[in-house]
């Protein structure tokens, strides 16, 4: 018999959470645009409603907003795109400069120095 104590087996690694990639079919994916959101909600789910504003004004008044999508989404995929989607605009942002909500800001036009006379 030997003197030394004896070698503790070795404990196998924790297996590593496979990875999975899971295919996207984007061959249906239509493209529209939007300009318009409204944002509604119950307990279980965000209701984002998304339309197009045309901004013209007749007689009659404003043309009205017309909401012609809806996403129905749970909670934790809304905190994951609120979060992707500042990402996107922070990164826009450093790239081009800060994006002016407020139209009566946005639509200022900042006044050029007068040029001098060419001649």
């Amino acid at each position: 018999m030997s003197d030394q104590p004896p070698i503790p087996a070795q404990q196998p690694a924790p297996p590593q959470p496979q990875q999975i990639q899971v295919p996207i079919d984007d061959a249906a994916m239509e493209n529209v645009y939007v300009n318009f959101y409204r944002v509604s909600g119950n307990p279980d789910e965000v209701l984002l409603d998304l339309g197009m504003y045309s901004q013209v004004f007749t007689p009659g008044g404003p043309e009205p907003v017309r909401i012609k999508h809806r996403v129905v989404m749970n909670f934790v995929t809304a905190k994951k795109l609120a979060e992707v989607l500042r990402m996107v605009v922070a990164r826009h942002e450093q790239t081009y400069g800060v994006i002016e909500v407020d139209p009566n800001r946005r639509l200022r036009i900042t006044p050029q120095p007068p040029r001098p006379p060419q001649g």
